[in-house]
């Protein structure tokens, strides 16, 4: 008798529940899916990746090794010592011009006594120094003042012939005495058929860079590039 009542209590509280069901605003939210990046950041990550590139290449450059002043000061020695080989072979003199930030070649022309730049000849075409770097040059232990090579402009040519015995006593390379021709650009620095060359320290410096790199031209002759110590 009493397993039977608690049979049918069981069956009855079976019959009467309800089983939940979850409403609309509480069911479980789809996960939302990952998205790319839009262009925007993708531009303005380029920029901040550039922009410490830029920062670090800088540090480098005034912290260790820089290497286009280096690569500058090379080429300026190699191509110098070429234009000098072939100012013996071919029997001309050139003159080398240097600017602030740039330099040029020039020959001497013997009929018209005076320097003309160098044309048609990539070996000597002129050159310009990249962005921040400069040139300081020393002559006879003095520094001397760098003039942009078209401050000087050249003078009307005379096709006359200048004889020899007129020249004589009267022309130099580099010192004339016609007062029509002392405004005719110079070059600085001399290299001659016989050999022979103007000495020379010519640097090259990077503003706010105490890396610095020189040209040297001795009186033998010879020419050096090299890095120079720090403090000199």
């Amino acid at each position: 008798m009493g397993s039977g009542i608690g049979s049918a209590v069981c069956s009855l509280q079976s019959a009467t529940r309800v089983t939940p069901t979850l409403s609309k605003a509480q069911s479980p939210k789809p996960k939302a899916l990952p998205h790319g990046f839009t262009l925007i950041e993708i531009l303005v990550t380029m920029i901040i990746i550039g922009v410490v590139i830029s920062m670090a290449t800088l540090a480098v450059g005034v912290l260790g090794r820089d290497r286009q002043i280096e690569d500058q000061a090379k080429r300026l020695w190699a191509v110098t010592a070429q234009a000098h080989e072939e100012a013996e072979l071919q029997g001309r003199d050139l003159g080398l011009f240097i600017e602030d930030h740039g330099y040029l070649f020039m020959t001497y022309n013997q009929r018209h006594q005076q320097w003309e730049d160098v044309e048609d000849d990539d070996l000597l075409a002129r050159r310009e120094l990249p962005a921040g770097l400069s040139f300081r040059l020393w002559l006879d232990g003095r520094e001397v003042v760098l003039k942009p090579h078209q401050e000087h402009p050249h003078p009307p040519r005379d096709d006359k012939k200048t004889s020899p015995e007129d020249s004589i006593g009267k022309v130099h390379l580099g010192f004339k005495d016609d007062k029509n021709k002392k405004d005719l650009p110079e070059p600085q620095i001399s290299l001659l058929s016989s050999g022979e060359t103007t000495p020379f320290e010519l640097r090259l410096e990077r503003e706010g860079s105490p890396i610095r790199w020189h040209v040297v031209s001795h009186p033998d002759n010879k020419m050096d590039v090299e890095e120079m110590e720090s403090g000199k």
